[in-house]
């Protein structure tokens, strides 16, 4: 399972609340169906990979559409409306859209948006991550004031863990699961310079006032509302969803010489 597919997966569980105005106008505003867009795209690739590494290429249009369904975006979008409303009340997300339907916090999106697409590119990406402003003081308070490093690489590892589980589930296989845990450095590393490139890259065109502004708003308690609702959304889902594709590639197994 790749890391960048498990990093800002921006992927929430289904749930079968409907979506309110206020959590609606939200995911809009945050750019979530933008981000879920290349989110898919990556798990595609992702998918890909792992046909090439754990199907011997030999996962057919079984494999092929599983994936398709897994990562189908309007699949994901409706999961993302519905989880909002679940997770978020309307008193929270009101307060946030102040920021987020606000000029600075529309361009911080737009920005994010294109970094985000940015990225797909694996030339920018490592451009991205090689910046120089990728170590700033700026970028570094950012993601420690949210816990930016540690949250994403929990989530990469327990999206792994669900992978191999559910793989065990449905193969004939009777290997150990992996110790993920002892790849956490790893996975903190390449999770922590990812996330400083693409911060570099989303706020560069930014003033340092207006990067001041933006982090100032992560410490109040409406955004942290925020993040521990995104958070606890995104694992919960991209657990289920790496979990089903572990149970897929387990099928398919016994087809090849594993």
């Amino acid at each position: 399972m790749g890391i960048r597919a498990a990093t800002l997966a921006l992927i929430l569980s289904a749930s079968n609340a409907l979506a309110s105005p206020e959590t609606d106008r939200l995911v809009d505003a945050l750019g979530i169906p933008a981000l879920i867009a290349a989110f898919s795209i990556e798990g595609m690739e992702n998918g890909a990979s792992i046909n090439d590494g754990f199907l011997n290429g030999q996962g057919g249009s079984v494999w092929a559409e599983t994936v398709r369904r897994l990562y189908d975006p309007a699949r994901l979008e409706e999961e993302v409306r519905s989880a909002f409303a679940a997770t978020l009340d309307d008193q929270t997300a009101a307060q946030a859209l102040l920021f987020f339907e606000s000029d600075l916090g529309t361009r911080i999106v737009d920005l994010e948006v294109q970094a985000r697409n940015a990225m797909l590119n694996d030339d920018l990406e490592e451009a991205a991550k090689s910046a120089p402003s990728a170590a700033s003081a700026s970028i570094t308070e950012f993601l420690e004031i949210r816990n930016l490093v540690e949250r994403n690489a929990d989530a990469a590892m327990a999206a792994q863990v669900a992978f191999f589980a559910g793989m065990a589930e449905t193969s004939n296989q009777n290997d150990p699961l992996p110790d993920t845990e002892a790849q956490r450095a790893l996975i903190l590393a390449e999770t922590e310079r990812w996330l400083r490139g693409y911060y570099a890259l989303a706020q560069s065109p930014l003033s340092a006032d207006d990067v001041a502004i933006y982090t100032a708003f992560w410490e109040t308690e409406v955004a942290t509302a925020l993040d521990d609702a995104l958070f606890d959304a995104f694992g919960n889902s991209y657990a289920t969803l790496s979990f089903g594709l572990g149970q897929a590639a387990g099928r398919l197994l016994p087809q090849n010489d594993l």
